[in-house]
C-alpha cells in the first residue's frame, strides 16, 4: 500500500533487510493498517534482498496515527535480532 502523501506518516526502522520489513506487513495487512515499505543501501541499487549485506536496511512508512502499535509489533516480531 503506498500513501499518496507521507506528509503525515511516519517512518519505522531500520529493519534487518527487506524479508524482515515483508514478514513485518504481513501482520499490518491483518491488521488492516496501512504501510508503505522502502529500503536503503546497496541493496537498493542492486535489488539485493537478503539480511547479511552490510548496510541493507528496509524501513516501513506508517500513518502516524498507527505509529504506537507498529512499534510494539516491530519489537515483538525481532527484538531478538
Amino acid at each position: 500500500m503506498k500513501p499518496k502523501d507521507k506528509k503525515n506518516w511516519q517512518k519505522m526502522g531500520p529493519l534487518p533487510g527487506l524479508p524482515y520489513a515483508q514478514m513485518i506487513a504481513e501482520v499490518l495487512d491483518e491488521k488492516k493498517i496501512p504501510y508503505s515499505l522502502s529500503q536503503d543501501g546497496v541493496a537498493t541499487a542492486y535489488g539485493f534482498t537478503g539480511t547479511s549485506l552490510a548496510g541493507n536496511e528496509a524501513f516501513i512508512w506508517v500513518p502516524a496515527e498507527f505509529a504506537e502499535q507498529v512499534r510494539e509489533i516491530i519489537d515483538q516480531l525481532i527484538d531478538h535480532i
